[in-house]
């Protein structure tokens, strides 16, 4: 892997406001990240047996792409959890999870320590449809503002 590494490149500017080399790595991470994420759609979608070939070959590896943090919602959906209850364990730290905005912030908890949750794949896949849904709804919202910003466009001229 740090043979991958050293193969991203990095400018002069970069190297020179990046100031330690943790930094560095995490930099080079994530252009790494960001080349990834465009060569996948650069694949476009696989066929039905591709598909299944790539699972079966890929089924022990975390392939998700499930953020570093969840809400918690989701945890309380998860675990069968109130919320309530969900951040009085945070607050006790019997999750791993952070308020970086003090006390009365949001909860930023670690979704690692849910993936061994029986539910787990059914949480990833509402979680999947519940973002197809809000992108949708965002087209459809850009789509009549756009339509609108026009309409009053024209009437005004």
């Amino acid at each position: 892997m740090s043979e991958l590494l050293k193969m991203i490149p990095i400018t002069p500017e970069e190297e020179n406001r990046i100031p330690t080399d943790k930094a560095k790595k995490a930099l080079i991470l994530k252009k790494l990240e960001n080349a990834l994420i465009e060569e996948k759609v650069l694949l476009g979608e696989l066929s039905e047996e591709e598909d299944l070939a790539v699972k079966e070959l890929t089924k022990d590896l975390i392939v998700d792409d499930v953020p570093e943090y969840i809400s918690v919602k989701e945890v309380a959906w998860l675990t069968g959890l109130s919320p309530q209850i969900v951040r009085r364990h945070c607050a006790k730290h019997k999750y791993i999870a952070y308020q970086p905005s003090g006390e009365n912030g949001t909860w930023y908890i670690e979704s690692d320590q849910f993936r061994s949750f029986p539910n787990w794949e059914e949480f990833l896949q509402v979680r999947t449809e519940m973002l197809k849904r809000s992108q949708h709804t965002n087209k459809l919202a850009f789509q009549l503002w756009y339509e609108t910003d026009i309409d009053s466009f024209e009437k005004e001229q």
